[in-house]
């Protein structure tokens, strides 16, 4: 985790929305999801790309645990 409190904000954030699908987290000066259900990941550089990839890959296939 970065010590950096923006992307702890950041974070936050995405989790707030997405925790009870996805695992978020932050390593290496990127941002991490990978799915609940299937353990399928990505990464970006930036939060904001993070949520429009979480919420791309919500809308095409629905994580269900």
């Amino acid at each position: 985790m970065s010590e950096d409190p923006g992307v702890s904000s950041q974070l936050e954030l995405i989790r707030r929305e997405w925790d009870g699908s996805y695992v978020i987290w932050y390593q290496a000066g990127q941002f991490h999801a990978m799915r609940r259900d299937n353990g399928a990941s990505c990464k970006r550089t930036s939060a904001k790309g993070l949520r429009r990839e979480i919420d791309a890959d919500y809308r095409t296939c629905p994580v269900t645990i």
